[in-house]
């Protein structure tokens, strides 16, 4: 199902766009991502093909309510993510998917048009809060990202092996 995206969810800092350059500058990845990836992997997590498909269906759209509500919105986003994190060529990492939902909560996805008109659609939205640091937490620097790396030296200590 795609979610309507209309002509000024397109223009500079607003809706979309503004939704993919807080993606762009907070990418959780290992590796950068450029901002015409991440217009295309909110584009994606809205239920079109690319970026330009959104671009082409933008003036077609009636304001009718779409049959999508925000978790289906958010768990499409996780899947596009989790895509980009994996495609061929990018460093191996796990993907924690409470905290990759956490991170997609602080996309501006309420800037889309489509959340003004029927703002009804945000209400469903569940909440995953981070869980306090902790830092003794194995996961280091990692126990609040959405992924960790797989590769390299990192590494899972027992709370044992901590100190010595």
């Amino acid at each position: 199902m795609i979610l309507p995206v209309f002509p000024v969810d397109l223009e500079r800092h607003t809706g979309l766009k503004k939704t993919a350059r807080v993606l762009f500058k907070t990418w959780p990845g290992l590796k950068p991502i450029s901002h015409s990836q991440a217009l295309t992997v909110i584009a994606k997590g809205l239920g079109y093909k690319s970026f330009h498909h959104a671009k082409e269906l933008s003036s077609s759209w009636p304001d009718a309510r779409p049959g999508m509500e925000i978790t289906e919105v958010e768990w499409n986003i996780s899947e596009a993510i989790t895509a980009e994190l994996q495609a061929p060529g990018n460093p191996k990492v796990a993907i924690n998917l409470g905290n990759l939902l956490a991170y997609i909560q602080t996309l501006p996805l309420h800037h889309l048009r489509i959340f003004k008109i029927y703002p009804e659609l945000l209400d469903g939205r569940n909440s995953f809060p981070l869980l306090p640091h902790d830092a003794h937490s194995p996961f280091g620097k990692f126990q609040h990202s959405p992924i960790f790396p797989l590769e390299d030296e990192w590494q899972i200590f027992d709370n044992d092996d901590i100190g010595q």
